[in-house]
């Protein structure tokens, strides 16, 4: 059996790795943390999303979301303690990783709540991510998309009503044929939302 210091050797062998350049190899070394490190992996991943290296950053991300909802809480206490706008947005494009990578398995309430309240942050970014992430999350999250998709951010409109389009829900086209419906509606929603209902109804 090795040693402890030959495991944690392994373990930074996997972190340098991930700040390989090549994808691929990236992607090995997050496997690898969640099949053999995972109690050990997540901490470290989490302390690097406020790195400036944005592809180290990135593959971060992918990392904490290839672990699936075991790392929604964490995320979410790392969400709510920082300052930095950049962490909150790689927290909640982390979400976004793991809905994409586990789409049968259902976000908690708490994470819901957190990508309820990351809409309003004062960070664009970590705004605008948070639509992205409910788009990932689908059926659970359409209660929100509907709610975006009437309220007045231009940006998060289109992004919901894209969203909408892939669910094949009665409620989401009822709100896309609402929103054109409307006269207040602004012409490149419109134009989104329009497509948005086509592609829905071409998916029957």
């Amino acid at each position: 059996m090795a040693s402890s210091n030959d495991q944690r050797r392994e373990l930074d062998d996997l972190f340098a790795d991930l700040a390989h350049p090549n994808p691929r190899i990236q992607q090995e070394a997050y496997t690898a943390m969640v099949d053999d490190w995972p109690e050990e992996s997540v901490p470290r991943l989490l302390s690097l999303l406020d790195q400036p290296d944005v592809s180290l950053r990135r593959a971060a991300v992918r990392g904490l979301g290839a672990f699936g909802v075991s790392t929604l809480h964490p995320l979410a206490d790392l969400f709510a303690q920082s300052t930095d706008g950049t962490v909150r947005a790689s927290c909640v494009k982390a979400y976004a990783q793991i809905a994409s990578n586990y789409p049968e398995q259902d976000f908690s309430s708490e994470a819901m709540s957190l990508l309820e309240v990351a809409l309003d942050d004062v960070s664009p970014v970590v705004s605008q991510s948070a639509v992205m992430a409910l788009g990932q999350v689908g059926t659970q999250a359409l209660p929100l998309l509907i709610r975006i998709c009437k309220g007045g951010n231009i940006a998060h409109i289109q992004s919901a009503a894209m969203a909408l389009a892939e669910i094949p829900d009665p409620a989401a086209e009822q709100c896309l044929r609402d929103i054109l419906a409307d006269p207040e509606t602004d012409p490149l929603s419109r134009e989104t939302v329009d497509a948005s209902l086509s592609r829905l109804i071409g998916q029957r």
